[in-house]
Formats: C-alpha cells, sequence, structure tokens
C-alpha cells in the first residue's frame, strides 16, 4: 500500500513534471469549460440579481436627484424672471409719478413766475406811464416857458442892436 501511494505520488508527480501547465492542456479543457460556464452563471446572477440593481437604484437616484435640482433650479429663474419683471414696472411706475410730480411742479413754476411776470410788467408799465406823463408835463411847461424867453430873447437883441 505504501508502494501504491508511492507509486502514485510518483506517477502523480511525473505526469506534472512530464505534462504542460494545466490551464494549457488540451485534455483538462472540457473540465476547464464547465467550471468556467458555472463561475460566469454565478457571477452573472449575482450581478444581475444584487450588483446591478443597486447600481440602477443609484442612478435612479441620482438622475431624480439632478432633475429635481433641475426643476428647482428653473422655478427659481422663473420666479427671479418675475421679481425682475415686477421690480422693473415699479421702477417706471415710480419714473413716471417723478416724471409727472417734476412736470406739474414745471407748470405750476412757470404759471407763478408768469403771473409774477405778469406782475411786474404791470408795475413797469404804471411807472413808465407816470414817467411819461412827468416827461409829458415837464416838457408843456418848458415848451410854454419858451415863447416868454423867445420873448425876452428877442427884445434884449433888438434893444442891443439899436432899437428901444
Amino acid at each position: 500500500m505504501a508502494a501504491e501511494a508511492a507509486h502514485g505520488a510518483t506517477a502523480h508527480g511525473g505526469e506534472q513534471a512530464a505534462g504542460a501547465f494545466p490551464p494549457f492542456d488540451v485534455s483538462l479543457f472540457p473540465h476547464q469549460l464547465i467550471w468556467f460556464a458555472i463561475a460566469f452563471l454565478t457571477l452573472y446572477y449575482l450581478m444581475s440579481r444584487v450588483a446591478l440593481p443597486r447600481v440602477a437604484e443609484v442612478v435612479d437616484t441620482r438622475a431624480k436627484t439632478v432633475q429635481g435640482d433641475l426643476d428647482t433650479a428653473a422655478a427659481t429663474s422663473a420666479a427671479a424672471e418675475t421679481a425682475k419683471a415686477d421690480a422693473e414696472r415699479a421702477t417706471a411706475q415710480a419714473r413716471a409719478g417723478a416724471r409727472k410730480i417734476v412736470d406739474d411742479m414745471r407748470a405750476e413754476m412757470a404759471a407763478a413766475l408768469a403771473g409774477d411776470r405778469a406782475k411786474a410788467d404791470a408795475a413797469l408799465a404804471t411807472q413808465a406811464a407816470a414817467a411819461e406823463k412827468r416827461i409829458q408835463d415837464q416838457r408843456t411847461q418848458a415848451l410854454s416857458g419858451v415863447g416868454a424867453i423867445a420873448d425876452d430873447l428877442a427884445r434884449d437883441i433888438v434893444a442891443k442892436l439899436g432899437g428901444k
């Protein structure tokens, strides 16, 4: 028995030494192909039932998160555009109100200035008329005295020339 075991060990060891590398031994290909198929099917089953669903779940969760973020960004952008439009509308209304106030103040100031100018023109016209009247009175008075002065002057000239 020991001899058979030694012979078996020698035969087995001798077989390895004499044979090729086991994965390249053509006589072992059918067994290797069967174990390859079993390992492949086992890994395929584990991947399809365990790993891939988890990966798909993570991908779906991420896609939902991204889509939610995009929806939130779109809603925020729409709200910002609405707020911008409201602010522009309020600014335009404020500008229109300010422009109306300025125009009203200008019209009021122009009316007040026109009233003041009319009063000043009337006062100046009254003063000018009074001055014209005084000038006319002084002219009339001066012209009324011219006749007497001319008579006196004519008498003086005649007296000097030899007359009376």
